[in-house]
């Protein structure tokens, strides 16, 4: 399997998702309160205990807390994605080292403030649940993200068992290069050659694409997200976003001129609608047209 270039820079669609998002802590949780009963016993600093004694209602604060704190974290998370048009890898990961600092700090404070278990010095305290935490955590963490992106990969991969695929009906040499545009369900709708495609336009929650298909030019509608044709299919130079509402295939852009409102793309085709430019967009559309 070939690795998206994008991937080290940009952080996948799959690991944030309000569902993946949900998933993460959830067993993250769970991972981490099992970690933590069993490793108790063996420790000399720990408190965490379940049960009836008076520890228990720390360790009932500890757990409430630290969940209630990731699941803000990741819902901050998922919001900041959706407004932001790029939200890169190292920036996801640096987000998960930090909520796994925030907890441990928290777990020092009631280690060292509250409960009083250890005579400890708190930089002792804090160094010690820095690592316990970051075990409980990054450990389902990974596990989580692994097991997220791997079936993302396969349900990307795999030619589904869907009856309804569409395709330009075009006998294709060998090293063509094809689109396959999927639904938000992971069925494959749409299969078609990269040189007949000619925009893809965003219509409420679908999206629809307009290609050339035994000569003349076809559309066709289905339901995804724009962001997702962005993430899985805009990997090389002639296939780029150009608007909030359109990516564009730039090797069939014939005409780049500048209006009062921005630039318009036309295609060499007559009969498609002329495409805008947004300003996010623009310097990149334009290197890209002079280079084609």
């Amino acid at each position: 399997m070939k690795l998206r270039k994008n991937l080290i820079t940009q952080t996948p669609e799959c690991l944030t998702n309000p569902f993946s998002q949900a998933q993460n802590v959830v067993i993250s949780v769970l991972f981490a309160l099992v970690f933590l009963t069993a490793y108790t016993p063996f420790s000399d600093t720990s408190w965490f205990q379940l049960g009836t004694n008076s520890r228990f209602m720390g360790t009932l604060s500890f757990v409430g807390i630290g969940t209630f704190f990731l699941a803000c974290s990741r819902t901050l998370m998922t919001y900041s994605v959706r407004k932001l048009r790029h939200f890169a890898f190292w920036a996801y990961l640096l987000w998960l080292f930090l909520e796994i600092v925030l907890i441990a700090a928290f777990h020092t404070y009631l280690s060292y403030f509250v409960v009083k278990a250890t005579s400890y010095s708190l930089s002792y305290i804090f160094g010690k649940s820095l690592l316990i935490t970051f075990i409980a955590l990054a450990v389902p963490y990974t596990i989580v993200d692994l097991m997220i992106l791997l079936q993302d990969s396969r349900r990307k991969l795999t030619l589904t068992k869907s009856d309804t695929v569409e395709s330009d009906d075009e006998v294709l040499p060998e090293h063509t290069e094809i689109i396959n545009l999927m639904d938000n369900n992971g069925n494959l709708k749409l299969s078609v050659k990269l040189d007949n495609l000619y925009y893809i336009k965003a219509e409420d929650n679908y999206i629809n694409v307009y290609y050339q298909r035994n000569g003349a030019i076809a559309s066709y509608m289905l339901r995804c997200k724009m962001k997702t044709i962005e993430d899985n299919c805009v990997d090389s130079s002639c296939l780029m976003r150009c608007h909030r509402s359109y990516i564009v295939n730039i090797k069939k852009v014939s005409v780049l001129h500048n209006e009062a409102d921005g630039f318009i793309l036309e295609f060499e085709r007559e009969g498609l609608d002329s495409i805008p430019v947004s300003k996010t967009y623009s310097k990149r559309v334009l290197e890209a047209f002079n280079k084609k």
